[in-house]
């Protein structure tokens, strides 16, 4: 029998599992708040949620609010998605709700934001989206709290922020007791996330997971199958994954998908509890790679935060455009522009490489470039960031302060590739790489085979 097939609901796990699934599954702790102050948005999930008579979580939904006479109210659907071994099997919708005007709406417990939960404690996660006709965000938040008042928060996280990069949880342990300090396990959890578009998917997704000690060391590993919709609990993850007994600190487990279906979303997260008073913590899973680009990029499987971004074409032809354009200059003097969205404060770099080799151009090439970004105050309306005269690259460079530019707000940068005039009677082929610490999107090309040189 594989490990992840073990019956969980044996010995005192049985006990465990639904008395104190409020607690050591699902209890947050101050580290999952403030993921981003980024908060509002239109389709949000909570990754756990509960219903217990121990235990009850209160909700609140809210609109950004000018004042009310400005405000909109907005309609949410919300759909409970219970995990294994809940009362139910199937998602339970729940009623539409409206947030009105007022900016804010409150739920005392999840059976009150969703009733039709079968009876008994039940737990799995929350999928949330605004239905209106005009796109409205909103923020959602949670706290969990026993009869004693006791508890923690439990933020929504939007959805888009779920890909299928490979995740990773940090700092489990499993340790026994001793006289001074209580035993401790690690409970994590799957969820094959639901599909708006395809309700009734029943596409399985085979999602495999490593666990490694504190020296990086494989010492553990599991298989699951899971359709969207599903939320998978395992309960002490060392025993599932088969690792031997014995303590363990800071171990990791890593999440990926399988080749069926790479594009499947998914979230992960685990609970370290301790066994005397149940409390826990939660760690969401860190998108920490995504392999499917070239180069493979750290972080997320997404277009618009990719940390690393290298193109010889526009990235994406539009309407009644046949191919892509290669990136080059023409013979004489001819400049491009590339546009791109960069976050500050952050680290950049960038160069332009030989689209055969990937190696950074030689001045013998015959193209310069540089970096600017616009600045009212400076004379011609922008200010050169690195790069210039004879360049074809250049190092880490930092893009300042958040009060140092556009009035605190990340905006566009371009890069402008032109000829240096040491290459006059060919077209001077090029290869774009950009790298940037919080990510950034392809560059979008501006000008193309523009006549005449910039600086």
């Amino acid at each position: 029998m594989r490990p992840v097939e073990r019956d969980v609901a044996t010995s005192t796990r049985l006990k465990l599992a639904l008395a104190i699934v409020a607690v050591c599954l699902i209890l947050v702790s101050r580290s999952a708040r403030g993921q981003s102050t980024d908060g509002y948005h239109g389709v949000q999930i909570f990754p756990v949620v509960v219903d217990s008579s121990t235990f009850a979580q209160r909700f609140t939904f809210r609109i950004p609010t000018v004042s009310v006479a400005t405000a909109d109210p907005v309609t949410v659907a919300a759909t409970f998605y219970p995990g294994n071994g809940a009362p139910q099997n199937a998602p339970v919708p729940c009623p539409n709700f409206v947030i009105p005007s007022s900016g804010q709406k409150v739920f005392t417990s999840l059976r009150e934001l969703c009733p039709g939960l079968a009876l008994g404690s039940t737990f799995g996660y929350l999928h949330t989206a605004e239905i209106d006709p005009q796109t409205h965000p909103y923020a959602a938040y949670s706290r969990v709290s026993n009869m004693a008042g006791s508890g923690f928060s439990i933020e929504a996280f939007p959805a888009h922020t779920f890909t299928m990069a490979w995740s990773v949880v940090t700092g489990l342990r499993r340790l026994a007791a001793t006289p001074s300090s209580p035993a401790y396990q690690t409970n994590c959890f799957l969820a094959n996330l639901n599909r708006i578009n395809d309700p009734t998917s029943s596409t399985n997704t085979t999602f495999h997971y490593f666990i490694y000690n504190s020296g990086n060391v494989l010492i553990g590993e599991g298989v699951i199958n899971l359709v969207p919709g599903k939320i998978f609990r395992m309960l002490d993850i060392f025993g599932a994954g088969g690792v031997p007994a014995g303590d363990l600190d800071d171990a990791r487990i890593r999440f990926n998908w399988a080749a069926e279906n790479p594009s499947a979303p998914y979230m992960a997260f685990c609970t370290v509890q301790d066994n005397t008073s149940f409390g826990a913590d939660f760690r969401i899973a860190k998108q920490e790679w995504d392999h499917t680009t070239s180069p493979s990029d750290v972080a997320a499987h997404d277009d618009h935060v990719r940390r690393v971004t290298r193109a010889s074409g526009d990235a994406y032809r539009t309407e009644g455009q046949a191919i892509s354009r290669a990136f080059s200059i023409p013979a004489g003097a001819f400049h491009n522009d590339h546009a791109f969205m960069l976050r500050h404060p952050d680290n950049a770099q960038c160069e332009l490489l030989d689209v055969t080799t990937h190696l950074r151009l030689m001045p013998a090439h015959g193209l310069e470039m540089r970096m600017v970004r616009r600045n009212f105050v400076a004379p011609s309306g922008f200010e050169v960031i690195a790069g210039g005269a004879g360049s074809t690259g250049f190092g880490e460079v930092y893009l300042g302060d958040k009060p140092d530019y556009n009035g605190g707000r990340n905006s566009r940068y371009w890069l402008q590739v032109e000829s240096n005039g040491q290459n006059t009677a060919a077209v001077r082929p090029y290869m774009l790489q950009c790298q940037s610490g919080s990510g950034h999107p392809f560059p979008d090309i501006v000008y193309y085979n523009e006549p005449g040189e910039r600086f």
